[in-house]
């Protein structure tokens, strides 16, 4: 009995082909051999993951290991979310600028909106033969001089472009996007008379009205008002007259 356990027989040819020792030892090192081939797939795979760049995945666990159990981390006492130190970088809290001159703390003060020229320097050039038709009737430029401010006034008011022309002893002033007239000027009586609509008689009422000359009222329905100075009510009605160019009498 011991004779046959210790040999190993073929069944077919009942030949001694090799001690049964012999065939144990062989077939734990064939196991072996199997279980480095697996460890040297498993090698190469996290081999490949690691060149590529791939930091995702967990590597494979290498066949018949069993997998060590994670170490459970040590407790510490954290500091509470308002104890935390704040970073360097990030200072506690932002400075906040100096009011200005022109805004004091607690003041509700805005800075008005305009729509004036950056450079009145880019204003259009009044011409020659107009400066000549007022200092002709006022030697002393005065006038004239008075009428450049509302000229000048009125393109920094206006959000447009306001031009001057001479037709007939009188300037036109003109609304340049519109091309369209909207008040005229002359010197009447030693003073600067202004011709615009009628549909503003209400706000000028309390000025110097006058009569309308002959060659507008006879074309242009106007009413009169005569400045020897800069008057803001008539400037800001020349300013609204240039806004409502076109516009229908209410």
């Amino acid at each position: 009995m011991a004779e046959q356990e210790s040999y190993l027989y073929g069944k077919d040819s009942e030949k001694l082909q090799i001690p049964y020792n012999e065939y144990i030892a062989l077939t734990e090192k064939a196991g072996e051999a199997q279980h480095l081939q697996e460890v040297k797939v498993a090698v190469i795979a996290d081999l490949q993951r690691f060149l590529g760049g791939s930091t995702a995945n967990e590597p494979e666990s290498i066949p018949g290991q069993q997998a060590e159990p994670e170490p459970v981390p040590e407790q510490r006492n954290e500091p509470e979310p308002e104890q935390q130190a704040k970073p360097e970088s990030m200072p506690e809290q932002q400075a906040k600028p100096e009011p200005g001159p022109e805004q004091q703390p607690g003041s509700t003060q805005q800075q008005p909106v305009s729509n004036a020229r950056a450079d009145v320097s880019e204003l259009p050039p009044i011409k020659d033969e107009i400066a000549e038709h007022f200092n002709k009737f006022d030697e002393s430029g005065r006038l004239f001089s008075v009428f450049k401010q509302y000229y000048t006034c009125l393109n920094e008011v206006c959000g447009g472009t306001v031009r001057v022309t001479m037709k007939d002893g009188f300037c036109s002033l003109w609304n340049y996007d519109e091309w369209e007239e909207f008040a005229f000027v002359d010197i009447f009586e030693g003073l600067l008379r202004i011709a615009i609509d009628p549909r503003y008689t209400d706000a000028l009422k309390s000025l110097n009205l006058c009569e309308a000359p002959r060659l507008i009222s006879s074309r242009r329905n106007v009413i009169c008002v005569q400045v020897d100075d800069l008057n803001n009510t008539v400037l800001d009605v020349l300013a609204k007259a240039f806004s409502e160019v076109g516009m229908p009498a209410k």
